[in-house]
């Protein structure tokens, strides 16, 4: 299906917002270094405490210098989320509840019942220390986690969202949409959202120096972490994005009459502008997401 003017929009304000925030190297249709999946934009920050970025996502926890990656989906419209079977309202109001129910389990049954899911080597101050939610196996919680899970399924994010988040994809995951199109409690877990003003849609966007973006960011994005290696590839596969379609359309000069032509390259050797579908992948061999 090819994509609408909308989404090309949506594209083109993102790499400006990746820009904006202190990218210096960004690119759209960037693959995911082990997955089928590519973001529609992928942007690299040479420092975590580059002043704009800060300013975005907040100060860096650790190692205030490393490198981070801002991955970046855009969504033009509600289908992108829930399906056609379901009722989006009556989605939201009811994970809206089961968040809160389960927050409440989490401080009343599963702190005061499975002490030992808490790791006390995660802060010095037993009120910061993390716990091991997850793992719990008190029934109702456990009934709360499952039916959270189908409504995620059923509005669509499980089945990408979720796992991009739990994979540590990227250090940082960004939803660019039309302001209004989502509610802040309606963003899957990890996951920041910017807003991008209708009528910049309607009339139609273009970058003009010294203007600000008509976009703001709604939501922070958590800090994943993602590891050094699969950091790597994705400037890797940016830098690929990058140069999508460079030399390609070149028309190669008529031969002259009478002109013997040079012996064609054998297939194992692709020149400068092949097409050959056999280069390099965009995904990392033996690696499994963590």
């Amino acid at each position: 299906m090819p994509e609408t003017k909308r989404h090309l929009q949506l594209k083109d304000l993102a790499l400006a917002w990746l820009r904006a925030v202190g990218c210096r190297a960004v690119a759209t249709e960037v693959a995911c270094p082990f997955h089928r999946y590519r973001f529609d934009a992928l942007g690299w920050l040479d420092h975590a405490d580059d002043a704009r970025a800060v300013e975005a996502f907040g100060a860096p926890a650790a190692d205030p210098r490393a490198p981070r990656t801002i991955a970046v989906e855009c969504k033009q419209s509600r289908a992108d989320f829930a399906s056609d079977d379901a009722d989006p309202a009556e989605l939201v109001r009811r994970k809206a509840y089961l968040l809160e129910r389960r927050s409440v389990i989490e401080e009343l049954r599963v702190k005061v019942r499975e002490t030992h899911l808490r790791d006390d080597q995660s802060s010095l101050f037993e009120e910061l220390a993390t716990w091991e939610f997850g793992a719990s196996r008190i029934a109702a919680y456990r009934k709360v986690l499952d039916e959270l899970a189908a409504i995620d399924a059923k509005m669509g994010i499980d089945t990408k969202f979720a796992q991009l988040t739990r994979w540590r994809t990227a250090d940082h995951l960004v939803l660019v949409a039309p302001s209004g199109l989502l509610r802040p409690r309606e963003v899957p877990a990890g996951w920041g959202l910017v807003e991008v003003e209708p009528r910049a849609l309607r009339k139609g966007w273009e970058p003009v120096a010294g203007e600000p973006l008509p976009c703001t960011m709604r939501v922070a994005p958590a800090a994943l972490g993602t590891p050094e290696e699969r950091r790597v590839r994705l400037l890797r596969n940016i830098a690929v994005a990058a140069c999508r379609g460079v030399g390609y359309g070149l028309i190669p000069p008529k031969p002259r009459e009478h002109t013997v032509l040079p012996p064609s390259p054998a297939p194992d050797a692709p020149g400068l502008f092949s097409l050959d579908p056999s280069a390099a992948a965009d995904t990392m061999k033996d690696h499994e997401p963590r």
